[in-house]
């Protein structure tokens, strides 16, 4: 009996840290969409205030802030926090 409780209890630490993993890898995919979709806004504002004929600030900025959002990823992932 002692035993099948022991299996549980590791099956649910299992569990735990997948759903933790998920957890951890989704968030980083809404953090990444969220800075993509700012530079995107940043930029679609200076294309109507410099008013080019095609979206560059738009590209521009989802490509910046795209390489912003990786250069934390990596100094997070190099202090220990990710």
């Amino acid at each position: 009996m002692a035993n099948s409780t022991s299996d549980s209890d590791k099956k649910k630490l299992i569990d735990h840290k997948a759903a933790k993993g998920y957890l951890k890898y989704s968030g980083m995919a809404f953090q990444m969409a969220a800075y993509i979709i700012v530079g995107l806004f940043v930029g679609k504002q200076l294309d109507k205030y410099f008013e080019t004929s095609r979206p560059l600030f738009a590209a521009g900025g989802a490509v910046l802030f795209l390489v912003a959002y990786l250069i934390k990823l990596i100094v997070d992932v190099n202090r220990g926090k990710v």
